[in-house]
């Protein structure tokens, strides 16, 4: 009997349990948009990148910046595991998030936002979601994302991206991709995004990029004692 393949991660949706201690990973990629009416043009180009690791067995840690040319701030997001089940699938993490200026438009103050991420994982079924609220500007967004074991070689992905706040038209997005290795700790993926609300910030949007993950020898180690 073989056993089922580890699944990839999402595309921009948080992992809801930290990863283990000497465990990382990274995604990074490029996201081509086409403007809300085709006929006006509006093309536009972005790159992103999402770096992740456990501090403690309880603590993670991410670097994120989804739109890092026109996003002047990069979040750092420690993530606290409070409840974790038997088998250790399915887990509940409240959050601290800072944004923190990395270009002169983000200006100088440090945004602070609290949250939760949240996982149940099965052996070919992933779901993972993740709630982030600014109290400063009253605004919230989130995202969920399912990842399925379609054979070893074929990883879909689904993925519900929003944003709602005070003052703002609430926003949803609709991610379906793929995502295949190209060897065991690298894999390739695309998608497509769409708005599926009246607010829409894009008309439709392609995403590629690939995914590595790797771990530090002492931890393998001690994975395999």
């Amino acid at each position: 009997m073989t056993s089922a393949p580890e699944l990839p991660h999402p595309f921009f949706t948080h992992m809801g349990m930290p990863e283990g201690v000497g465990v990382y990973s990274l995604r990074v990629g490029g996201r081509a948009s086409r403007g809300v009416d085709p006929a006006m043009g509006g093309r536009t180009s972005d790159v992103f990148f999402h770096f992740e690791t456990g501090l403690t067995k309880l603590i993670g840690v991410h670097v994120r910046n989804d739109q890092f040319r026109t996003m002047p701030r990069t979040e750092v997001m420690f993530q606290f595991l409070a409840l974790r089940s038997r088998d250790g699938m399915a887990g509940f993490a409240p959050i601290i998030e800072f944004e923190i200026p990395t270009r002169s438009e983000g200006g100088s103050r440090i945004n602070t936002l609290t949250g939760f991420t949240a996982a149940v994982t099965r052996p070919r079924v992933a779901f993972n979601t993740a709630l982030h609220f600014n109290p400063r500007e009253d605004m919230m967004d989130y995202s969920a994302g399912w990842v399925v074991a379609a054979g070893r070689r074929l990883f879909p992905v689904v993925e519900l991206l929003g944003t709602a706040g005070r003052g703002m038209a609430p926003g949803m997005r609709l991610l379906g991709g793929l995502k295949v290795p190209l060897t065991e700790r690298i894999l390739i993926g695309f998608a497509v995004q769409v708005p599926v609300t009246t607010r829409r910030d894009f008309g439709s949007q392609m995403v590629f990029g690939p995914d590595f993950d790797w771990s530090t020898r002492r931890n393998a180690a001690a994975m395999g004692n």
